[in-house]
């Protein structure tokens, strides 16, 4: 069952603006677990909570589509995409190998006062977290690796991201770390910012290889522990 938005439903719109808030609106509730991985969409269903016709519905699976968080198959209704381990680890075995570029990229050509304010924002990560809930922290997470990402100065690099971005935020929730967890992966985040300032290209790579690996690890453990404690 889609259960949209309250403030969305019967709203109407036409154009590109529908399809945005009828892309929005799926996208939180499948990121968030509303909407499950491997159910069902009824496009008939959305095209009446906004008052509009299935063609702006059609559009916004289809951006959802690109961005991996649904499947459309020929002759088949369209449904959340299914995530398994094996997903989680090709996601972030690419992340990996992306942020081993990105390190060097960082080093060579970020400007001193880049990479200072980058620290900043490391080091505030952790000294805001006792204070945050951990999607605050998580949205702080994201903002760093944001300005993190526009460091290295390869658009190629920002596009591949910009594609995945909704998928690892879907991710990081069905593998929702602990306090604990989030602790550490902040403490290793400073530890990134502060090889990149130091134009340590080698022991930024290592940094970010080990986070990342972790942040996998976690997120697959987790992410097995919510389904067998769901399917009791």
């Amino acid at each position: 069952m889609y259960h949209a938005n309250p403030l969305d439903i019967h709203e109407s719109g036409t154009g590109e603006d529908t399809v945005a808030k009828i892309f929005e609106s799926l996208r939180a509730s499948i990121i968030s677990g509303e909407i499950a991985p491997g159910q069902v969409i009824n496009s008939v269903e959305i095209a009446n909570h906004f008052g509009t016709s299935r063609t702006p519905v059609r559009e916004a699976l289809l951006i959802l589509n690109q961005y991996g968080l649904i499947t459309l198959e020929a002759r088949r209704r369209p449904r959340v995409a299914e995530v398994s381990v094996k997903a989680i680890r090709d996601l972030y075995a690419l992340r990996t190998a992306m942020h081993a570029y990105i390190s060097e990229a960082i080093v060579q050509s970020a400007p001193d006062d880049a990479l200072q304010a980058l620290r900043a924002q490391a080091a505030q990560l952790i000294e805001r977290f006792p204070d945050l809930s951990s999607e605050e922290h998580l949205l702080n997470v994201e903002a760093y690796l944001a300005a993190e990402a526009r460091l290295c100065g390869n658009n190629v690099v920002l596009d591949v991201l910009d594609s995945l971005k909704w998928k690892i935020s879907w991710f990081r929730h069905l593998g929702l770390m602990s306090r604990e967890q989030l602790g550490v992966l902040a403490d290793d985040r400073l530890r990134v910012a502060e090889a990149y300032l130091d134009r340590d290209a080698r022991l930024a790579e290592a940094l970010n290889r080990s986070m990342l690996r972790k942040a996998g690890q976690y997120c697959e453990m987790n992410f097995v522990r919510s389904r067998a404690q769901a399917s009791r």
